[in-house]
């Protein structure tokens, strides 16, 4: 399938923003992940998050979870930082110790809804916007929940990207903007209800569906990401999603300035795509390349599997998906 001008120009954008692989560089370099979120009945869900952040390229993967959620967590893999503080009563003073050690958060993955663990959340937000440079959040799943409860928690947050489906998009956009959604009859491009939203909230938004939507506030062009996945729909693959943009994030905000760089072809054509980069967020680069990422790995998986697909599946394809699509 021939591939848009608009895709390609992405795809090289996310290319200058990965970190090389050198053998003088630290542990850590390319990213210390966070993910919030595992609790008593939820725990696969922040592993699929950390794990994809791995897969993804992220050095490092902590883990903040509730205490039942700690064990089933840690026996997953050696791999995974764990801290069993997310119940906790010093869960703010936990966190202060470890923010300073983190690249990039994501919220949300087996959250659930406990009134104490929502609560430290919303402390955890606090905390996160008095930084005088707040790092990159994704907020997924019931983080959702809590945002749609709370908006003002998060507007204004720029380096944020909320990572909704259909449902939770309805719900949010019915709550920040006091009408539904589908009443919007002039606005049947979803491109629109998306930006719309961002611009309400003055966060991003990454809307997943069919064609994934993309928007930053003020942008005034929202983009879609229509490569082809998959049609199994077996839970796991939001949280694949949300741990692969985590580190792609990442690396968007810190290494940015590499797609404002000039390039030394002076032509019309290279000119008018140099002008088509300089109008894209970091937040769309990187949510672009981290759909791409999730979609393609899903495909090849659902190819060779079918209906048997699990999203432990999908995982095992990511690493190779990122060297096929970014290093090759």
């Amino acid at each position: 399938m021939a591939m848009s001008s608009q895709h390609i120009q992405l795809i090289q954008s996310f290319k200058k923003v990965i970190p090389p692989l050198l053998f003088d560089t630290h542990k850590g370099e390319a990213g210390r992940i966070g993910v919030v979120g595992g609790s008593e009945e939820y725990t696969g869900a922040p592993i699929f998050a950390s794990m994809s952040a791995f897969r993804t390229g992220a050095d490092l993967v902590h883990v903040f979870c509730t205490t039942h959620a700690a064990i089933p967590i840690k026996s997953f893999s050696p791999d995974l930082i764990v801290h069993p503080i997310l119940d906790s009563k010093s869960f703010s003073d936990d966190m202060n110790k470890w923010l300073p050690r983190l690249h990039a958060l994501v919220i949300g993955p087996g959250l659930g809804r406990d009134k104490t663990v929502l609560s430290n959340v919303e402390k955890l937000i606090d905390i996160l916007r008095q930084q005088d440079k707040p790092i990159p959040v994704v907020i997924d799943a019931d983080g959702l929940y809590l945002i749609t409860e709370k908006p003002g928690l998060i507007n204004n947050y720029v380096n944020c990207i909320l990572t909704p489906n259909g449902p939770e998009f309805e719900r949010l956009y019915e709550k920040v903007m006091g009408v539904k959604s589908e009443d919007q009859k002039k606005e049947k491009d979803k491109t629109q209800l998306a930006q719309k939203l961002a611009d309400a909230l003055r966060v991003n938004i990454l809307m997943k569906g069919h064609l994934d939507v993309i928007a930053s506030p003020d942008n005034q062009q929202p983009i879609q990401c229509g490569i082809d996945g998959s049609p199994r729909r077996c839970g796991g693959q939001g949280d694949l999603l949300a741990g692969a943009l985590a580190a792609s994030y990442y690396w968007t905000v810190k290494n940015g300035d590499q797609n404002q760089q000039s390039n030394p072809d002076k032509s019309s054509k290279t000119t008018e795509q140099q002008a088509n980069t300089s109008k894209l967020t970091p937040a769309q680069i990187a949510a672009y390349a981290a759909s791409t990422l999730i979609r393609t790995s899903s495909q090849t998986s659902f190819n060779r599997l079918g209906r048997s697909m699990i999203s432990t599946d999908v995982l095992k394809e990511i690493g190779p998906t990122f060297t096929k699509l970014f290093e090759k």
